[in-house]
């Protein structure tokens, strides 16, 4: 059975952080990691960046669903914090602990929670979503894809822009300086050099949006989890 992954997003008033991001409101947060003991209890690891670190904990320190923070890490402009929410984030805790999803991916901004979750089945989208209708929560799914149950799919790409990228790789493509050209990857993929080009501009597009422009939009309307090539 393949799995699901669903992009949704939830209004922050209605899960966590409202008060902090309409404050930062051009500052974005990121969720690294979740840690779900029980349906009560989830702590999250969260990446702020582009923030002054006074502001962000001033921010924290008011805001009503944080309970305590801690600063883990700090890279440049960028903090991660462990947060205790001091209210039940039921919406989460349902999709984490009753229907065993799994958060990719899940990012704040503004007024707007994005998240990217994986679910074994669909059955668990449906459940879900009937749940926070029931809880009044505005839960919007943006986009489904489904799994084909190889890697790409994960990251929306076709297995041609896979290989592509992994021999480009392993060519020393990517290395300062180049070691290899793209005439020499298309010559030994049997492809000409301008298809080459158009499938790593689409492999890249793939990854960035499906890896760092959570947040600013679906992926796209693909409900299959297949990819051009």
């Amino acid at each position: 059975m393949a799995g699901t992954i669903v992009e949704v997003r939830i209004p922050s008033e209605q899960f966590a952080l409202e008060q902090t991001l309409q404050r930062l409101e051009t500052v974005r947060f990121d969720i690294e990691q979740l840690v779900a003991s029980k349906e009560d209890l989830i702590l999250p690891f969260v990446w702020v960046g582009t923030g002054k670190r006074d502001e962000i904990e001033d921010a924290f320190g008011d805001d009503d669903t944080v309970d305590d923070f801690q600063l883990v890490a700090e890279f440049d402009d960028e903090y991660l914090y462990r947060l205790e929410w001091s209210t039940r984030i039921e919406v989460l805790a349902n999709i984490l602990v009753k229907q065993k999803g799994t958060v990719l991916a899940a990012s704040g901004k503004g007024d707007t929670w994005n998240f990217r979750l994986l679910f074994g089945d669909r059955d668990a989208i449906t459940e879900t979503n009937e749940y926070c209708a029931e809880k009044g929560i505005d839960l919007e799914v943006q986009n489904i894809k489904s799994l084909s149950g190889h890697e790409e799919g994960r990251f929306g790409l076709s297995q041609e822009q896979r290989d592509a990228l992994q021999l480009a790789s392993d060519r020393g493509y990517y290395s300062v300086p180049r070691e290899t050209s793209a005439e020499e990857l298309a010559e030994e993929l049997g492809i000409s050099h301008q298809a080459l080009s158009e499938r790593l501009r689409r492999a890249h597009d793939a990854l960035v949006t499906n890896t760092v422009v959570l947040g600013h939009g679906p992926t796209g309307p693909s409900t299959d989890g297949t990819a051009a090539d």
